[in-house]
């Protein structure tokens, strides 16, 4: 929270985002590998790839506070929904140590392939061999992957349900079949501001966010989509209490029981 100074962190974000396309190309051209700068879809994961090898590292501290004690209450079969190149992968390493048996599988759902060996680097480096597997599939695509409705204990959204696009609201619901009676969904999503000034001054930089940031918007009310996804047993969801006035990625963070 840094009061007025918080307007300028997307501004900050999306030129991070421009600096880095230049590497990507770069990289891409010196490894001979032209065929993902021929296609919009694929140059820009390529790009996000690139830009989040060292922004998500570099912004977790930001955001630690809040995700540990939520990543913490995962338990049986898991579902990380959208989880980029695995920062958060220690939180769960830890999370097995302490607790063996309480987290059985974790299944990273990610679309983004370009992530994948780092997921595995980061499951091996931190004792989770055998338990992380990355599945290369999108939210709505899980039972064609072995995943069946109704067999999950956690659902984990951590800065994903912002790149969904119009199809948050589906995804969703979707999701929301996986999870058994009694199942959770641990959530951490920024979203649109509840300021009134604040989100036009989001909606502005949101014109250029989600071409540079490989879809993400920062428009959503991921929060009311998830309580109406289905009927829900406990709802422990709002703003994240780190939250100040001029916060222009605003959060809401929580726990929700099938």
């Amino acid at each position: 929270m840094l009061g007025p100074l918080d307007l300028i962190v997307p501004p900050v974000v999306l030129l991070t985002a421009v600096a880095t396309l230049p590497f990507t190309l770069i990289s891409h051209l010196v490894t001979g590998n032209i065929s993902d700068l021929t296609s919009w879809p694929k140059l820009r994961h390529a790009w996000f790839k690139h830009f989040w090898w060292w922004f998500g590292p570099g912004s977790k501290p930001l955001f630690a506070a809040s995700v540990r004690p939520l990543l913490a209450q995962a338990s049986g079969t898991v579902l990380d929904i959208g989880p980029a190149s695995g920062i958060w992968m220690p939180e769960f390493g830890e999370a097995v140590k302490n607790n063996p048996g309480k987290i059985k599988k974790i299944y990273g759902i990610e679309p983004n392939t370009l992530f994948h060996p780092q997921l595995l680097s980061q499951a091996k480096a931190n004792g989770l061999e055998g338990i992380y597997e990355p599945v290369a599939a999108y939210a709505q695509d899980l039972e064609g992957k072995g995943i069946e409705k109704g067999s999950v204990d956690t659902v984990i959204t951590v800065h994903v349900l912002c790149s969904v696009g119009d199809h948050a609201e589906t995804i969703v619901k979707e999701l929301y079949e996986y999870l058994k009676p009694g199942g959770q969904w641990l959530v951490f999503e920024h979203v649109a501001s509840r300021n009134a000034p604040i989100k036009v001054f989001q909606n502005i930089n949101n014109t250029v966010w989600p071409i540079l940031l490989d879809g993400c918007a920062l428009d959503h009310n991921t929060e009311s989509t998830i309580r109406n996804a289905g009927q829900w047993d406990t709802v422990a969801i709002g703003p994240d209490p780190k939250d100040g006035y001029f916060e222009t990625l605003p959060h809401t963070v929580g726990r929700l029981v099938k």
